[in-house]
């Protein structure tokens, strides 16, 4: 680093150091060395004071314009200002004596990415996301319905139920930043379900299987949210981002769906007319997401709590023949999760998370009766989730994400990818 020393005493000391017979015999050149001197002094004093208010000019300019990269000034060497971006500072000084002027880099594309899948960026633009995923699971339940004789023997008729289900789900999603510390969203999906039944045991033959499938497409559950910075991040505290979401029942309703007998099962198996895009209930939610850059890796938590709202319906049986009014409590929900992301480069990152999300147990009530806890309707669902983030353009980039499920209530895997594109 080159060091710039006041010029005023070292020449001043230079020009009294010489000899005062050289002084005496030459006063013209004396008198011109100082004339010199003293401009030259003048000079400095005046490129000092012109940078000054220079650096403070642009310190004011900037602080007026959010967003753009953020000047500092320091005593002593390159010390960044930690609230001004995410990313580390490229330490480039200009100027002279002990002051500097020091230029934050601005955030890597890859890094604005992960920001925006874990929280909101808060970036001031309208941002249209689309994205298409894929999930499939496979279950297996066994049925037992009969008795055992003499503690030993089962006699009756055993059943073992097969569903293999795909979901494939389109979403919409549009963001839009109004300030540094809110954001708004509004998602619509469009799903396409197909679901494989079989059952061995048809006609009480363990050779004899039944199997039908069912598919249907439908417009989901529509949700907005809304996501407010409490702390922004800075050098002690990470990114404290609070989170709302409601979300309507637009998608296709579970109940009053009727199960009808496959004509080749012989009563064995049951198939729905159709299959449910939606819960059918109201839904809000609230959250709060935590982001810690910690160089070259991006810390993120989130913890979530949805509840659901009672709901009538006109039919909530599945027989066929019978049509029966009632109302439905779906449990509430419990999420949290966690992961890193390193940023590779400029536009690539990879990231590593697991989350989790608890459902309690669903109640219906008949009309006219009390509610009944329905049995199996807790579900534990973990997630272990690994994805790349590339950024295609400074406006576009491309999310891909795979999903392996580690408990039983889980998709078995999970695969999507996303397309944001700021305006």
């Amino acid at each position: 680093m080159r060091r710039f020393f006041p010029l005023r005493p070292l020449v001043l000391t230079l020009a009294t150091g010489l000899p005062l017979a050289c002084l005496a015999d030459n006063d013209g050149e004396v008198a011109e060395l100082r004339r010199q001197i003293q401009e030259l002094t003048q000079r400095v004093d005046t490129h000092q004071s012109s940078l000054r208010v220079l650096a403070t000019r642009l310190q004011q300019l900037e602080a007026a314009s959010p967003g753009q990269a953020r000047m500092v000034r320091t005593a002593d060497g390159a010390q960044p200002d930690a609230s001004a971006s995410r990313e580390p500072a490229s330490a480039s000084a200009e100027g002279s004596g002990a002051e500097k002027v020091v230029r934050e880099a601005p955030a890597s594309r890859s890094a604005e990415a992960v920001y925006r899948e874990q929280s909101a960026m808060f970036d001031r633009k309208f941002t249209l996301e689309t994205g298409v995923s894929y999930s499939h699971s496979n279950r297996r339940d066994l049925f037992l319905n009969g008795f055992l004789a003499l503690d030993a023997i089962f006699l009756g008729q055993i059943n073992l139920d097969r569903i293999k289900a795909d979901t494939l789900t389109f979403d919409l999603t549009g963001r839009y930043a109004p300030t540094d510390r809110l954001q708004f969203d509004l998602n619509v999906p469009y799903l396409y379900r197909y679901s494989a039944f079989s059952s061995v045991g048809a006609g009480f033959s363990t050779s004899a299987v039944a199997e039908r499938n069912v598919s249907n497409g439908d417009v989901g559950d529509v949700s907005a949210g809304v996501f407010y910075r409490l702390i922004q991040e800075s050098a002690d505290h990470p990114d404290t981002v609070l989170n709302f979401r409601v979300k309507a029942p637009t998608g296709t309703s579970p109940y009053g769906i009727k199960f009808e007998d496959s004509p080749d099962s012989g009563g064995n198996l049951k198939l729905p007319e159709k299959l449910p895009t939606g819960n059918g209930v109201w839904a809000a939610s609230a959250g709060v997401s935590f982001i810690k850059t910690v160089d070259p890796a991006i810390l993120f938590a989130n913890l979530g709590y949805t509840h659901h709202f009672d709901r009538s319906f006109s039919d909530i049986s599945s027989d066929p023949n019978t049509r029966t009014p009632g109302s439905v409590r779906l449990g509430d929900q419990f999420s949290l999760g966690a992961g890193f992301a390193f940023a590779l480069n400029e536009r690539m990152s990879l990231s590593t998370s697991y989350s989790h999300r608890f459902a309690r147990k669903a109640r219906i009530r008949q009309q006219g009766q009390d509610w009944q806890t329905v049995n199996g309707s807790d579900s534990s669902a973990g997630v272990l989730n690994f994805g790349v983030t590339y950024a295609l353009s400074d406006r576009r980039s491309m999310v891909f994400n795979l999903g392996i499920g580690v408990t039983a209530d889980a998709p078995d895997i999970t695969i999507g990818v996303k397309f944001p594109f700021s305006f």
